[in-house]
């Protein structure tokens, strides 16, 4: 008796555990749903842009080219865009060595790029776009500079808006009062 007892309490026990509520069909209710759900997790926002450390002309070259590119593997949530753009040239385009200056130019496609210029988009969705070739060019004169080594600096900067009102814009728009 008492095996039997052990037995229908562990039973008991497990039918417990499984125990949620129920909608009875019968005489009085001849019919009954039941509610199906399956959660898709919104997919996290991770990325890759990647920039050459630095970029060089060869010897007397007077053009260079780098590439920006974001990673295959990245993931944007539901409505997102990255954008990659030029924020900065810390010599306002220009090769530097002390006070000697050197104008340079980017350009993207053919399309001179300056401060703010966007280099890549990507909205979730769509396929991780190629690489984007950014041509450089010496445009200024270097006869008569010293010899040596002339830098700038490039600062690129990544950032991601997310869908719906506004989407697309550093920040909100105040909208119109709505009338009917």
């Amino acid at each position: 008796m008492k095996k039997l007892f052990s037995l229908f309490l562990s039973l008991s026990l497990l039918c417990a555990g499984v125990a949620v509520a129920e909608n009875v069909i019968d005489v009085g209710n001849p019919s009954q749903s039941t509610t199906v759900t399956f959660e898709v997790p919104e997919p996290e926002t991770s990325y890759t842009v990647t920039i050459p450390a630095s970029v060089s002309f060869i010897e007397d070259a007077t053009t260079a080219s780098m590439s920006v590119t974001i990673g295959g593997d990245s993931t944007l949530a539901i409505g997102a865009t990255l954008k990659v753009i030029l924020e900065n040239s810390s010599n306002s385009f220009q090769l530097k060595q002390g006070d000697n200056a050197i104008a340079y130019a980017i350009k993207k496609d053919g399309s001179a790029l300056s401060t703010g210029s966007e280099v890549l988009t990507w909205t979730e969705g769509d396929a991780v776009p190629g690489a984007a070739t950014l041509n450089l060019e010496v445009t200024g004169a270097i006869d008569g500079l010293p010899s040596g080594a002339y830098t700038d600096t490039l600062t690129f900067k990544a950032t991601v808006s997310t869908g719906g009102v506004g989407a697309g814009h550093d920040g909100f728009e105040e909208l119109p009062p709505f009338e009917w």
